[in-house]
């Protein structure tokens, strides 16, 4: 076992969180508006002062409970896993993958959620990783960096292991309500080195900057919420896609390394860093979004396809798939929780 998840460090970290834990201010428990917050901040001091094991073990149980007290959504990911996975729809084995992706989850947000304040050699005592110096040469273009990864694994222990050795990362993030809630997690992920800013009419100027400054953006880019993307065939279906990654790379010359962080047992992870996708204007800027994203997506599906249990794709995403059944309130809510991440 590593030594960030021993019962040393343990005992060293609550010394100096359990202070942290006993300041919240209780008053926030009785402002309706606030008791979202304030269950992301307590949720994310407890479990930052949990061994990684308890902290595992916590997600496989929350996983399983969601799991067997979701059935209408369980039918839905063991579809969408199945995609992934080539899978014969309504076997045994592809409800045992809807599961195993229901526990990945689940255990992304326990570890998003006890991110922050590690240092570079307790991340690295669970990372490994392959591809790394594409980094390097990426970077040695001297136009920046973006970084392009499915709802795969845990993109957010990533972030914060590549910025702790010296490559801080923005990111877009959608914009919550409370406005509170985003600024908790824009907060919270400052902790490990994100610079997130809300998905809104400026991201993309702001996003330029960064890229011109010869930093690293990050964007998870597999899911159009919006449904104004590209049109183009993901897993056997015609969906779509978002076109944000390609038209940044196109207005700025920035190559693109799509990437994956997948989680191993113990608490552990492994990043998989593909090489960099440069692309030359062939002078349509709307076909070369759509040639690009074609070709992002090959790199996103062989990604997925790596461990498809990992994806964490818990809503509708091909026109196949019935969405009648969500009023407006519920998609804007499914929406809300996926986008949580480092997107």
């Amino acid at each position: 076992m590593s030594a960030s998840c021993t019962w040393a460090y343990w005992r060293d970290d609550v010394l100096a969180k359990v202070g942290v834990l006993s300041g919240l201010n209780m008053q926030r428990v009785c402002d309706r508006k606030k008791r979202v917050v304030f269950a992301y901040e307590f949720a994310s001091l407890f479990l930052g002062l949990l061994p990684t094991s308890y902290a595992n073990a916590l997600a496989y149980a929350g996983g399983l409970v969601a799991f067997i007290f979701s059935p209408n959504k369980r039918r839905l990911v063991a579809d969408n896993l199945r995609r992934a996975s080539n899978g014969d729809r309504g076997s045994f084995k592809g409800n045992i993958l809807a599961l195993r992706g229901y526990f990945s989850y689940a255990r992304y947000w326990v570890e998003a959620l006890a991110l922050g304040g590690q240092s570079r050699r307790e991340l690295n005592a669970r990372m490994g990783f392959y591809g790394f110096e594409h980094v390097y040469e990426a970077l040695g273009h001297g136009k920046g960096l973006i970084f392009t990864t499915p709802h795969l694994g845990n993109w957010d222990f990533g972030a914060a292991w590549l910025s702790s050795g010296g490559h801080p990362i923005t990111a877009v993030m959608e914009e919550l309500e409370p406005r509170e809630l985003f600024d908790w997690f824009a907060a919270h992920r400052v902790t490990f080195g994100v610079h997130a800013i809300p998905a809104s009419a400026a991201a993309f100027g702001e996003l330029a900057k960064t890229v011109g400054r010869n930093q690293v953006v990050a964007l998870v880019a597999d899911r159009d919420i919006a449904n104004s993307g590209v049109k183009l065939p993901f897993f056997g279906e015609v969906t779509s896609l978002p076109q944000g990654v390609a038209l940044l790379s196109l207005r700025t010359g920035a190559p693109i390394i799509p990437a994956a962080v997948y989680m191993l047992p113990g608490g552990c992870h492994y990043v998989v860093a593909m090489k960099p996708i440069t692309f030359a204007r062939s002078g349509s800027l709307r076909e070369d979004v759509s040639r690009l994203t074609g070709l992002l997506t090959e790199r996103y599906e062989s990604l997925i396809r790596a461990d498809p249990a990992q994806w964490h794709l818990f809503q509708p995403n091909w026109p196949s798939q019935s969405r009648t059944g969500d009023s407006p309130s519920t998609k804007q809510s499914r929406s809300r929780v996926m986008r949580h991440g480092t997107d």
